[in-house]
Order: structure tokens, then sequence, then C-alpha cells
């Protein structure tokens, strides 16, 4: 069989109209001086693009249907999904059984795997996720009961939007460490701490590993505050008004007229302040310095 009249594009370059000869299944030839031989079957592919060979590495699903729903009906949406997207084969890959993680980065854990420096701490951080997994189905437990009825109410729709929000607090930082449940913290820069997403627990964790400060934004806004100073950023100004008793800063302003820059330097004067024990946070004016310890059953 030849495709001839089609767009073709190959990992290296597009190639522009060209053809594509296909015997017993395989492709066997791809190019601008490929030409249909004698007995093959043409098929005009006029304004189309093909892209033959092409590996999508990773899917999850297709029509509305994800490959994690392991039922048929799920395959079968998917199957007819992608065949019709061109696709003419599926292969299964194993992974490592989860064991471990912060429940929040489930679905974008990979952004930081990304930004592990050595080989030693991607495979710690993948051994981090795992783990977490490994311990809601040790429980039974679903991993994806993220997000709460409250981000939900607050516009956040699925737990990737939740991890993406979570990763995004990381900055852009190389990863220079990886610690269990309140291991202390020994290496200077960006460290992915093993805990919960739960505020109190979470803050609690980062505490005992030797956070000296918590930076903890909110969008619908929280009293709590953990053993060290935690400045609570609010993400809209309506929280920060309604709740000035309970936010230190309030970073809605940047859509109120403010630049980045303005709040960022006024945001690390605050930090510097709380820190050096010029100005207190609202948590220590308000006399709420709560504790919560990760415990047996599941916490998300």
């Amino acid at each position: 069989m030849t495709i001839v009249g089609a767009r073709i594009v190959t990992p290296g370059r597009d190639l522009g109209v060209a053809c594509v000869r296909v015997e017993c299944g395989k492709i066997v030839a791809v190019g601008t001086d490929v030409y249909p031989v004698s007995g093959d079957e043409i098929v005009e592919a006029d304004g189309l693009t093909l892209l033959p060979g092409f590996v999508d590495i990773h899917s999850h699903g297709r029509g509305g249907a994800d490959f994690c729903d392991a039922t048929d009906a799920a395959f079968d949406t998917i199957g007819r999904g992608k065949l019709a997207d061109g696709v003419t084969g599926f292969l299964a890959t194993g992974l490592t059984r989860p064991e471990e993680d912060l429940a929040e980065m489930f679905g974008a854990e990979t952004i930081l795997m990304s930004r592990c420096g050595t080989v030693e701490l991607f495979e710690r951080t993948v051994h981090l996720i795992n783990d977490f997994k490994g311990y809601f189905e040790s429980y039974h437990m679903p991993v994806y009961e993220n997000p709460s009825p409250g981000n939900k109410q607050g516009g956040i729709t699925t737990l990737e939007d939740k991890a993406l929000g979570c990763t995004q607090k990381s900055g852009s930082s190389a990863v220079k460490g990886v610690l269990s449940y309140a291991e202390r913290v020994t290496t200077p820069g960006l460290n992915l701490l093993s805990a919960p997403g739960n505020d109190l627990v979470a803050s609690t964790a980062l505490a005992a590993s030797g956070a000296q400060l918590v930076l903890f934004s909110t969008g619908r806004g929280t009293p709590f505050g953990c053993p060290v100073p935690t400045i609570k950023i609010s993400s809209n100004t309506p929280l920060a008004v309604k709740k000035h008793a309970w936010i230190d800063f309030n970073a809605g302003r940047l859509l109120d007229g403010m630049t980045l820059d303005q709040l960022g330097n006024e945001l690390m004067d605050l930090v510097l302040s709380v820190a050096s024990g010029e100005k207190l946070a609202r948590n220590e004016e308000n006399g709420f310095r709560e504790i919560a310890i990760f415990k047996q059953g599941v916490t998300l």
C-alpha cells in the first residue's frame, strides 16, 4: 500500500507533500522520492497530514474515558476514538507500584521530576510519589479523592488542576533534596518533603523538618497557624478585606493594578521582618499555634 498526497511530518522535519509505503503492516519507506510500485493499493490523502510511525509515549484516554477507569467500556471508547485519530496500536507499559508523595502533587509530579539534577534525586522523587500512592492503596482508598468540596466551590475541577497549583508554588528552582516525613533538611535549596496535603499536618511536617517560617497561600481563608510563624497570603482582595485579622498579605492586588515586582518586593520585606522578629505574623498575634501529626488512616 502507498499513501500519496498527504503532508508528511516526521520527528525530524516537515517533509511537505510526500508518500508513505507500507508492506505487511509495516512502514518501509517515507519521502518525497518514494513512489508506488506495481500492485500497490493507492490511498489518496490529499489535504491531510500524516505522522508516520508517531509514538505518543504517554496517553491517558480519549472521548471522556480514561485507561485508569480499568473498564471494558473505557477501553472500547478510547480505542474507537484513537482509531478515528489514526492510531494503529497500543502498548501497555508497566510502572513501579505507587508508594508516596504529597497527595496534591498527583497529576503534575513530572514537572518536579524534570527539575532533578541527578539520577539519584530523580529516583528518590519517583519513590516519594509512588510511596504516597501506595499509602492510599494500603487503606483501599482512591488516590484521586482530591480536590475537596471547598476546592471545587472555588473553581478547581480536577486533581490535575490542583496539582499544577501545588507544583507552581515551588517556583523554577532545581530540586536539591528529597526528604521523608519529618526528616531534617540539610541541603540548601528546594527540598521535596513527604507529607499529606492537609493544611495543618503538612505545615507541622515542614516545621519538624526545620522550616522556620511557612508561607501559606489561600483563596478561601483560614485562621490556622502552625508551630512556626505562618504568613497567610490571600489570592484575592475580597478575602483580605473580610478576613483582615487572618491575612498577612494580599496578593490579590495584582488584579487591582499593582505590578508583580511591587508585590514581590513587598512580600520579601514582610518575610524578612517576620523572620527577624521585627514583626509578628497574624497567627502569632492571635495566639494560633497548632500541631497535627501524620496518623494511621488516610489523610489527604
